[in-house]
């Protein structure tokens, strides 16, 4: 993409920290509503290949270095973080389920002590 373009792309949409980072040869990268995906994505094609290098990012309307693109590839996706979230809430739900199985194993288990002994407490009279 022309930087001249770039250039008025961003005046236009009112994105402002990026113009230092537009000499040279320069291509644009949409992520859409994902910017960890784009970021790794590109992380992974950049260790690959010798070039591109990645001069900049743009999260939620605000520059980001390279540093921090290569942060955001290092995150586990959106898919993954809510699946470790509902892990982490289950894992309590599933621990007080087995301790109330727990109780309830040992008071058949009292019952039926109960039970024998007082079968054989019959018996013997």
């Amino acid at each position: 993409m022309k930087n001249t373009l770039a250039l008025r792309a961003l005046a236009e949409a009112q994105i402002k920290g990026l113009e230092a980072f537009l000499g040279g040869p320069t291509a644009l990268v949409l992520g859409g509503s994902d910017p960890v995906a784009a970021a790794k994505v590109l992380s992974d094609f950049a260790k690959e290949h010798e070039k591109p290098a990645i001069k900049a990012g743009l999260v939620e309307g605000k520059a980001v270095t390279p540093e921090q693109v290569k942060q955001l590839a290092a995150l586990p996706s959106k898919q993954e973080l809510l699946a470790q979230l509902g892990g982490a809430l289950q894992a309590p739900m599933a621990g007080f389920a087995g301790a109330l199985n727990g109780l309830l194993y040992m008071m058949v288990g009292a019952l039926e002590a109960l039970h024998t002994q007082r079968a054989s407490a019959g018996a013997a009279s």
